[in-house]
């Protein structure tokens, strides 16, 4: 560039205006850059936020002790018990027995006699009390030596249901069951179901309706006690048997 400017008859023109222009440049960016550097604006320094540390509140007294109860009485302090002393053990001396005195003697115990009673004449040991002499241990009182006592009778009026291997009843006497003029009335049919007990002479008690009709069950129970059957045999005997009659009532026709 010095060249140019010392020796700038000898350059040509061309080239003289190119270094002008680039030095006028150079000096513009310089120019701006500083004039950027003096008017950007500062940053800021942002502060960090202060942290404080608080300690923790202190915890709250404690309640005040309740007041005495009205009317002026005082509690009374609770007592711990005292330890309870053991009374000291008494040890007892024996007095030591003096060369010259001999010991006391010791009286007899008198010796216990077992009591028997008085035994029977011809009695077997091992009896019982008010049996008979001769008898044999073990037996009953009053029984009959040599026989075994006889079996108690069966029970009486034992009523058992009605079952396999009996005989069914047949009627023998009594009047049938009719219609009443009120179940005549209202034409009342249908079927009723009646238990009875049948003895063992074959009579008929203790009937209870079990279905009946309108009109129809007080006639059919005093029917059915007036009445008779055959009675039921079961292994060869007459037994007392509950049984059951089913009752069919149909309108007579005329």
């Amino acid at each position: 560039m010095f060249d140019s400017v010392l020796g700038r008859d000898n350059i040509p023109k061309s080239r003289l205006g190119t270094g002008a222009v680039l030095s006028v440049v150079v000096h513009a960016l310089i120019f701006a850059l500083v004039l950027y550097i003096t008017t950007r604006p500062v940053e800021k320094k942002t502060d960090l936020p202060e942290v404080t540390f608080v300690a923790p509140a202190p915890p709250p007294p404690p309640p005040p002790p309740p007041p005495p109860p009205a009317g002026g009485k005082k509690v009374k302090p609770i007592e711990k018990p005292k330890p309870v002393k053991k009374p000291d053990t008494i040890v007892e001396t024996k007095e030591e027995p003096k060369p010259d005195e001999k010991p006391p003697e010791k009286e007899p115990e008198p010796e216990a006699k077992e009591e028997e009673g008085e035994g029977e004449e011809g009695g077997v040991p091992g009896g019982v009390p008010g049996g008979v002499p001769g008898g044999v241990v073990g037996g009953v009182v009053g029984g009959v030596l040599g026989n075994p006592a006889p079996p108690p009778p069966p029970p009486q009026n034992v009523t058992i249901p009605f079952g396999a291997g009996m005989t069914r009843p047949s009627k023998v006497s009594g009047p049938e069951i009719r219609h009443t003029s009120e179940a005549l009335a209202a034409r009342v049919e249908g079927v009723m179901i009646a238990r009875c007990v049948i003895t063992e002479s074959g009579s008929v008690e203790g009937c209870s309706i079990i279905k009946g009709l309108p009109h129809m069950d007080a006639a059919v129970l005093r029917t059915l006690a007036s009445q008779r059957y055959t009675p039921v045999m079961f292994n060869g005997k007459a037994q007392r048997v509950n049984y059951t009659f089913t009752i069919r009532l149909v309108m007579p026709t005329r």
